[in-house]
């Protein structure tokens, strides 16, 4: 038996960082789902020159953001351990690696940081 993942590239929003604005260590994904801004996936590490690429499109979340400030370890956000999530607005839009296996919408494997995509607009970024 031979298994063979199918890796693919699509956009998701940077809806928070693992890490600070200025220097993000992971990007947290985000896909709207009936209007709401829902954690889709979170990435592998950054190399610095990838943190610094989506470092220069980052702006702070408003109040309003939906996410918790904290967020789970574990698959899809879970687990026991938490590290603090900086939140930030959902408008740059960021193409991702990702394995085809999804799970209600969520990635079940971590992403991996492709760029920034400066030519596309929150509302091209598919839905849940």
């Amino acid at each position: 038996m031979l298994k063979v993942k199918s890796w693919e590239t699509t956009e998701v929003l940077a809806g928070g960082v693992i890490g600070d604005l200025g220097r993000p260590g992971q990007l947290v994904a985000g896909r709207y789902r009936d209007g709401e801004l829902v954690v889709v996936g979170r990435s592998s590490p950054l190399s610095p020159a990838q943190s610094a690429e989506l470092a220069a499109v980052l702006h702070p979340a408003a109040a309003d953001h939906p996410w918790p400030e904290r967020i789970g370890t574990g698959r899809f956000g879970g687990g026991r351990l938490a590290v603090p999530l900086t939140r930030v607005a959902p408008t740059a839009v960021v193409e991702v690696s990702a394995d085809a296996a999804l799970q209600a919408g969520v990635f079940r494997h971590p992403l991996r940081f492709v760029r920034v995509r400066p030519d596309l607009r929150p509302e091209d970024v598919p839905e849940i």
